[in-house]
Parts: C-alpha cells; sequence; structure tokens
C-alpha cells in the first residue's frame, strides 16, 4: 500500500458536510489493488486512525481518504484534471 498523502482542507470539510447530513452520496475512489469503484452510500463518519484518514459508510466501509477520486460531483484536488469517463446507464 502506498503511504498515505493528507488531503486538502477544503475537500475534507465537503466529506464532513456530506457526512453531517447523513444523505447518499455517490462515491468514487480507488481500492489498495487500483480497482476503480462507484458507490452510493451514507458517510457515517470521519476517522483517524494511525496517522491515515478514513471515510467510514454506513455499510461498515473504510476508505482512505487520499484514494478518494470524486464525491458527488467534486473532484478531490489531487484529481483535479482526471476525466471521468464512467457511465450511469
Amino acid at each position: 500500500m502506498e503511504t498515505y498523502k493528507p488531503i486538502d482542507c477544503g475537500f475534507y470539510d465537503i466529506l464532513e458536510a456530506n457526512a453531517t447530513q447523513k444523505r447518499y452520496t455517490k462515491i468514487q475512489y480507488y481500492t489498495d489493488i487500483h480497482e476503480f469503484i462507484t458507490t452510493n452510500a451514507v458517510i457515517k463518519n470521519l476517522i483517524t486512525a494511525q496517522g491515515e484518514e478514513f471515510m467510514e459508510l454506513a455499510t461498515g466501509e473504510l476508505i482512505r481518504l487520499d484514494q478518494i477520486v470524486k464525491i458527488d460531483e467534486t473532484f478531490a484536488p489531487h484529481y483535479a484534471g482526471y476525466q471521468d469517463f464512467t457511465c450511469d446507464c
């Protein structure tokens, strides 16, 4: 697994706002083995463990914050030039 890279404070605020609202959020991210995943889930909490930050979903799944590509229509700053070719069809 790659070393954790802290995320932008403004993007963290967006994640925190979504967690507070407890609504379904479209989340796109990479797994530890570089699978690209798109899910719709409720963000339960943002947590820190062993110097890394995670998003905990209502399903119990943990997503490392620096692996998040996009939340709803907002790209993470380190993926700003990313081209989204996914289809919701």
